[in-house]
């Protein structure tokens, strides 16, 4: 599954929530509710309602004021087509009476009408986005193309339109289409004079991910100052101060970290993660220990956290072993070629006494499944050292077989192995 950086997931449910809300208060409005202006829009071209007694500039005012009273945008009319009021009106009555395939099949009718105008359209498509919400809301794929069509047809109110605009950044994100991020983040920030943390996350998260760690630095920064106890968003600052050489300030936030982490292993993890990233290793290797000690390394990722710890320390070879060992005990890690050989390498420049035999023993699992030629190759450069010479030429010719390695490498095993054998016999 791509990864869903969880806060901007949040951040887009509740914007989902929002629009049906907007959608669902067109009944409020009898008992004099102001909530959601979509709804109320809708309603408004009921022939059973009050007629609306300020005008439509004034409503748009009004409206405009609420969220982004800086926005450049002017919201058009929110007036529905007469023509196709009964078709609204219905769509809005299935919806709100939770008879979603017929809210559907309304919202289908009356985006496609040629009586429609631009913000019954714009409605139908924004009930048919709640719909598909409601249904499934990792739904990215299906919910962009929607959003898309929504602001292009820049047809509803400011709040609606921006908070359109802003579920559009974060399902971009979610997507790992950062450039398309950054750009309606931008345009989100430019256009209503606002920075909200939603979309400056949005923004630093995919400055981070298109490699651009300078511009990421102070929109990171920004979010943090907002909301200092954002887990995802603290690590990756610390990741991002790492990266560009700001050490000390890694270091500082890693610290800060530690204090609101937490005693849940998730929290342990991610604390270690920040050690790791601040390259403070001894810290990150001492957090991996007390879970290790309290028998919490539970899941594949915290096994795969405390081998980049250990891998990028000296003599943690022993504790590489236990690790790895364990996670594959558990089943937590994956029997892998990269997994086999990450033990095997563990245990040949360990201290144990039998280091070499176990060695030997992880390479024979990792070179059948590996992609190349080159565990093979190994595994016999080792065992002609060990003088296990029938196994060091059945590994080489294995090693040539399988492919992707020098093979004249591996033929200097096998003739180092029939001369031994030669002499043998």
């Amino acid at each position: 599954m791509k990864y869903i950086y969880s806060s901007i997931f949040v951040v887009a449910t509740g914007i989902c929530f929002m629009a049906t809300a907007t959608v669902t208060s067109a009944e409020e409005k009898k008992s004099g509710s102001n909530r959601d202006r979509s709804a109320r829009q809708a309603s408004s071209n009921n022939t059973d309602n009050k007629k609306v007694e300020k005008s439509e500039k004034e409503e748009t005012q009004k409206e405009e004021s609420k969220k982004y009273p800086l926005a450049s945008r002017v919201a058009t009319s929110q007036k529905g087509a007469p023509s196709v009021v009964k078709l609204r009106n219905r769509m809005i009555i299935a919806f709100q009476e939770e008879k979603n395939d017929e809210a559907q099949i309304a919202a289908d009718k009356l985006q496609a009408d040629e009586g429609s105008n631009a913000n019954d359209r714009a409605t139908a498509i924004q009930v048919k986005l709640v719909l598909l919400s409601k249904k499934d809301n990792n739904n990215h794929a299906a919910a962009i193309p929607l959003l898309e069509d929504i602001l292009r047809l820049n047809a509803l109110d400011n709040d609606n339109h921006y908070g359109m605009m802003q579920q559009l950044a974060q399902r971009y994100l979610v997507e790992q289409n950062y450039q398309n991020a950054l750009d309606i983040s931008n345009k989100f920030t430019s256009e209503t004079k606002t920075e909200t943390k939603e979309i400056l996350s949005v923004k630093g998260n995919a400055l981070y991910r298109l490699k651009r760690l300078q511009e990421a630095v102070p929109v990171l920064e920004k979010v943090h100052g907002l909301d200092s106890t954002d887990v995802p968003i603290t690590q990756m600052l610390t990741r991002a101060y790492a990266e560009t050489g700001q050490l000390e300030k890694a270091a500082t936030l890693t610290k800060s970290l530690s204090k609101t982490s937490g005693g849940d292993r998730a929290a342990k993890i991610n604390l270690a993660i920040g050690y790791r990233d601040a390259k403070q290793y001894q810290q990150a290797a001492d957090v991996i220990a007390e879970l290790r000690q309290s028998k919490q390394l539970v899941e594949e990722r915290d096994y795969l956290t405390a081998m980049n710890i250990y891998s990028a320390m000296k003599n943690k070879e022993d504790d590489m072993v236990a690790v790895v060992q364990e996670g594959l005990d558990k089943g937590a890690l994956k029997p892998t070629s990269s997994n086999y050989n990450i033990l095997a390498e563990a245990y040949y420049y360990g201290s144990r006494s039998d280091n070499i035999a176990r060695a030997m023993q992880n390479w024979a699992k990792a070179a059948p499944i590996s992609k190349n030629g080159a565990v093979f190759l190994n595994l016999s450069i080792i065992q002609c050292q060990e003088e296990m010479w029938a196994a060091c030429k059945e590994s080489a010719k294995n090693a040539i077989a399988k492919g992707g390695i020098n093979a004249n490498d591996a033929k200097i095993q096998i003739a180092k192995a029939d001369k031994a054998l030669g002499k043998s016999k």
